[in-house]
């Protein structure tokens, strides 16, 4: 007898739990994983330098980026290595500084020549009279429209096993205290 009411009050439990299941599906999301860049200067082209101060990813996914500070400018760099051949898009947005800062950060891509201690730009892009960078948002608190941009995005078709170095830098000197942070999805 107690067997059985035992074997009633599981049962009646897994029909309870998959009922909840079906009615509030679980849902999974992208988890945000923290890059904190140390500083790095953004005006030396040479692979040697920008290797020893990158932060390596070889993953896509979101990522929340904090720059590294020297005086008033923040700049880092981060090191993509492609996982698989395909296009990828690069979102930018949530730009924020400290405080009521206003600030200006701005992306430059480049790859390795295979030459040593030399980069190159990566083509692909042009945004607003800039070459090979451009200003991913610039972030005025208390303004509207143009001087808050949103989000960014740009795309590449890249290979497997391709290194991509992505230089952030915001060198807006109205922009104070201790970090500017974004957000950076890679897709």
């Amino acid at each position: 007898m107690k067997r059985r009411v035992w074997q009633r009050v599981l049962s009646l439990a897994l029909l309870f739990a998959m009922t909840i299941i079906l009615v509030n599906p679980v849902t999974a999301q992208a988890k945000t994983k923290k890059l904190k860049l140390p500083y790095a200067e953004f005006n030396i082209p040479q692979e040697s330098y920008i290797e020893s101060k990158a932060v390596t990813i070889n993953k896509t996914g979101n990522y929340k980026v904090q720059l590294g500070k020297s005086g008033k400018i923040y700049s880092g760099f981060i090191k993509f290595v492609v996982p698989k051949t395909k296009k990828y898009t690069f979102t930018y947005n949530h730009l924020r500084a400290k405080g009521k800062s206003s600030c200006l950060a701005t992306v430059d891509y480049t790859v390795p020549t295979g030459i040593e201690d030399q980069i190159k730009n990566l083509d692909g892009y042009s945004k607003g009279g800039y070459q090979n960078s451009y200003p991913f948002a610039y972030r005025i608190p208390g303004k509207k429209g143009r001087y808050n941009v949103a989000s960014r995005k740009v795309t590449y078709q890249l290979t497997e096993g391709q290194v991509v170095y992505i230089n952030i830098y915001n060198t807006h000197t109205n922009t104070r205290g201790p970090k500017v942070t974004f957000n950076l999805k890679i897709k």
